[in-house]
């Protein structure tokens, strides 16, 4: 489920069987690194768009977290967003970013953090793109499905 109006009310009446989030994760950079931080952006937001899809009924895709990247509190920003995700009842929060540097961060956001390098996908054609987020989203789909087997064992 997407965060638009008519995939929440869905998801305010089945929420009992959606205990997923998927936080995407971007910086938001406007000096040198903007370029980057917009590929960052392009390729994550494409990425969880295809996980939804493979997982609708079973996760909700929030907003993306936007970050300073040149600030400290990032992560702790991100903790809190897990914090009230898990208090509205999701057991599985996700935070997908192309940023290395929240895998060394991961254990104070109290998420899981699923690091995709990310693919500048500027000039690519959109066949050539689809491929490439689906090869990307296969590897992924097996890693959340890990997730959730080993929060039941």
């Amino acid at each position: 489920m997407n965060w638009n109006g008519k995939d929440t009310a869905l998801f305010l009446q089945q929420k009992e069987y959606i205990d997923t989030a998927i936080v995407p994760v971007v910086p938001a950079d406007f000096g040198p690194g903007m370029s980057g931080a917009a590929e960052q952006y392009e390729f994550i937001q494409l990425l969880v768009t295809f996980l939804e899809k493979q997982f609708k009924g079973r996760l909700l895709v929030t907003p993306p977290h936007a970050y300073l990247p040149d600030l400290d509190e990032w992560a702790s920003d991100a903790a809190e967003w897990t914090d009230r995700l898990k208090k509205a009842g999701f057991k599985h929060v996700f935070l997908f970013t192309s940023d290395s540097r929240w895998r060394e961060r991961e254990e104070e956001t109290g998420a899981a953090v699923i690091w995709v390098p990310s693919v500048p996908l500027g000039d690519m054609e959109d066949s050539v793109k689809y491929s490439l987020i689906e090869n990307q989203a296969k590897q992924i789909v097996n890693i959340i499905v890990q997730k959730w087997q080993d929060s039941v064992s």
